[in-house]
Order: C-alpha cells, then structure tokens, then sequence
C-alpha cells in the first residue's frame, strides 16, 4: 500500500507537469493490474490523461481491470481508431464486455471496424446473458480431432497457440465439432507421438451448457479445482471454454453482489459513485421499513403504558431486549442468507437448518437471559423483575434466532433474493416480537412486581 501511495503521488505529480516520457517510463515497470489501481485512484482528469499514455496491449489489459466508474469515464474520451484496436487486442470474453458497456451505436461501429472473425465471435458472445456460462466464457479454444496422432495434435497446437491464454488443457472433438474429451497438455507431451489422441483423451469431460448461471460454474471449478471448462450448446458442440480467472471475478461479483443488496443496491456506481440522489433513492426503501418498524414498537410501547407507568424499572430493560433480538437474528440470516448463496443450505435441508438455529437461539437465550435476569434483580431489588427480564431476554433471543433462519427461507422460496429483503424484515420483526413478549410477560406478572 506504501509503495502504491508513493507511485501515485509520483505520477500525479508528473501528469500535472506534462512529463509524458517519465509517465510511461514509470508505467512500464508496473503490472497492468497495478495500473488500473492507480487509475482508480487518481481524480477524473487524471484518468483519461493516464489511460491515453498506454500502448495498445498495455491499454486492452488494463480496462478489463479498472473499476467500473473508470471504465466509464474512460469509454466516453476514447476516440473509435484507438478504442478499435484495443478491443481487436482483446480476448473475446472481455472484448464481449466492453462492447456491451458502449452506447449502441457506438458498438456497431466498432464492431463493424475489427476483424470479421473477431466481429462475429463478440456478436455471438453478446446474444447470452452475461450470468450465465456463455456470457463469461470465450471463444479462443484449442480443439483437435479425436482421430489424429499426437504428433499432428502437437503441430496444430504450434500453430494456434499464440491466439489462446490457457494451454493446460487441450479439448477433443469429433468431426462434427461435439465435445467427445480432453487431454492436457502434459500428456500429449509426454506420449508417443504416432498414438492416436482417443486413446490417451479422457473420454468423459466435465462441461457446461451455454445457459447454466455463472453461479453453479463456479461451484464446479471449486469442487473440482478446474483450470478451464468446455462450454457446449445443446447439440453437445463446442462453442468455448471459461478459464479459472474468469471464475475469480464471478466469486468477487457474487460476493460483493450480495453485499451491495444488503446496502439497498446492486450497483457498484450507487455505492461508490457521487450520483448522491440516486444513492438515497436506493437505500430509503429499506430505512422507511425500519422507520415503520420503530413506529410499531413505538406504538406496542404506547399500549403498555399502564404496565410501564406502574412498573418504571421496565423502562431500563427495553433497549436490551430489542437490541439483542435484533443482533441474534442478524447474525443468524447473515449466516443463513450465505449457505443459501454457497449452495450449503439447500431447500431440502431447511427444517434441518431451522431446528440447530432454534437449539442455538435457546443456548444463547438461557446464557444471556441468566446475565440479564441478574442484572436485572441486583440493579433494583426486585427479584421477580429480574424472573421477568431473564425469561423476556430467554424468549426474545430464541424467537431471534428462529426468525433470522425462517425469513431468508420464505423470501428464497417465493424466489425474491434474500440478501436483498431479509435484513431490514429480521430487524423489524424482532423488535417488535422483542417488546411483545417483554411486555407480556411484564403485564402478565404485573401485580407481583409492584
């Protein structure tokens, strides 16, 4: 961090004094991805300065790197000649991405000004839906026909390897182009250069179809720790392949996808960017919830006040108890809300799930309802208050539990993301079960406590 603060301060300092060869003199001993974070951090002007000063090759690597509110400053200054070229120098996948980050017209021009094959390629690549397997896959492949000899494999590798990133893995296809194995590159090598590749291929390939969501690719890279994936359609022809660093970039969108709905947005430019109106606009929905909830807790509060009039030291355990639920039932969906995204907390196993968060619930309860119900006697003499608090702390904690489980279930179930709606529901509601049950158990043993 130290040292990229001091190449920022460096090259801010050479950007403002026009020093173009020191610029790209500094910028050719950095990694494009450090570039990017340098982009990311220098002020809007700065940006579009920098970017400029980058070769062609160094350029294409970069913008697949850059947050997206640098992509987007950068796009609207780059003229088509130079944004033409870098997008030619790109691989399909993320070449696919930026055209469809370009205003419409825009991105006919530049497709129509690449290569054909790479035209066609992108335009084919743009027809999926960016989640789902053929959105991130890319085109680039090696493929050899499961007929020839290792040594014809091997030539026809020589010949196409400068177009592909990945050589680990190597696919086999039939004459009609379906997918029939795959043979890594170390076998292919280390075999006898007149074997025929069916004989050394495994003929058994994991694939996916071109319309699996992005989500369960990822999962299978992880089960299986795969460095590449052939993407087939559904005539079991191979249409691409997805690499691993592709998938990295799914599990961080995923992750951080999740994060920003729990925040009331899915847009990385509402939370970071300075569009400070549609910022509110996002998050408001989700703070008029809980202002609605407090309103309802305010009003249960109202309708014991002769409970709380006779009885004032239940005034002093009300934001425990509240705050409590409210902790216990976060954590419990936060937890539920995450096996659901990681596939670990399954539909089928959800009663499973829900009778170890009520065991759970109950063990917190009892411990923090032992410590509140001691505060509780000690603080005011009333031995009774502290029963009263104990078993309010006991069942608002157990309830909190079951409730952080239950919601994210129900809003997965009637297929509305439950990291986007559970937080403020759990919250709401266990403020409210909070201060029903205190103050039903307070107004029930009322005539004890005075």
């Amino acid at each position: 961090m130290e040292t990229l603060h001091t190449t920022l301060k460096d090259l801010g300092n050479l950007i403002e004094k026009g020093q173009e060869i020191e610029i790209i003199t500094l910028l050719s001993t950095l990694h494009p991805a450090d570039i990017a974070n340098l982009i990311d951090a220098l002020e809007d002007e700065k940006k579009k300065k920098l970017f400029r000063l980058l070769d062609v090759q160094t350029a294409s690597d970069v913008i697949s790197e850059i947050d997206n509110i640098s992509r987007e400053l950068i796009l609207k200054d780059i003229p088509n000649d130079l944004l033409t070229k870098i997008v030619d120098d790109m691989e399909s996948d993320d070449a696919t991405d930026l055209i469809a980050d370009l205003p419409e017209e825009k991105a006919s021009k530049i497709l129509a000004q690449i290569g054909k094959k790479d035209s066609e390629e992108v335009q084919k690549l743009l027809k999926y839906s960016e989640d789902t397997a053929g959105g991130i896959m890319q085109a680039e492949l090696i493929s050899v026909n499961q007929d020839i000899k290792v040594n014809e494999a091997l030539a026809h590798i020589r010949i196409q390897a400068k177009k592909v990133e990945n050589l680990q893995n190597i696919f086999v296809t039939t004459n009609d182009t379906q997918l029939a194995g795959v043979v890594s590159l170390k076998n292919l090598i280390l075999s006898d250069p007149g074997t025929i590749i069916a004989k050394i291929m495994n003929p058994h390939p994991i694939s996916v179809t071109i319309d699996v969501d992005q989500e369960e690719v990822a999962s299978i890279f992880k089960k299986y720790d795969f460095i590449s994936l052939p993407v087939v359609n559904h005539s079991n022809k191979l249409v691409g392949q997805i690499l691993v660093d592709d998938i990295i970039d799914v599990f961080e969108e995923e992750a951080s996808e999740d994060i920003l709905k729990m925040a009331g947005t899915n847009e990385e430019e509402l939370l970071y960017g300075s569009k400070i109106f549609k910022i509110s606009r996002a998050r408001l929905p989700w703070l008029i919830t809980n202002l609605f909830g407090g309103i309802v807790t305010g009003y249960l509060l109202w309708l014991f006040k002769v409970t709380l009039e006779d009885m004032l030291a239940l005034i002093t355990f009300v934001p425990v108890i509240t705050a409590m639920g409210g902790n216990v039932g976060i954590q419990t969906s936060t937890i539920v809300v995450r096996g659901i995204a990681t596939r670990k907390v399954l539909s089928e196993k959800m009663a499973e799930v829900l009778f170890k968060e009520l065991k759970v619930g109950a063990i917190m309860g009892v411990a923090c309802g032992l410590v509140a119900g001691s505060m509780a006697s000690l603080w005011h003499h009333k031995p009774l208050l502290g029963v009263v608090v104990g078993i309010a702390m006991f069942c608002a904690i157990t309830v909190a539990a079951l409730t952080g489980a239950i919601v994210p279930a129900f809003f997965k179930k009637i297929n509305i993301d439950p990291a986007l709606a559970s937080g403020p529901f759990v919250t709401t509601a266990n403020d409210i079960t909070g201060i029903l049950i205190y103050m039903g158990i307070a107004t029930l043993l009322l005539k004890f406590l005075i």
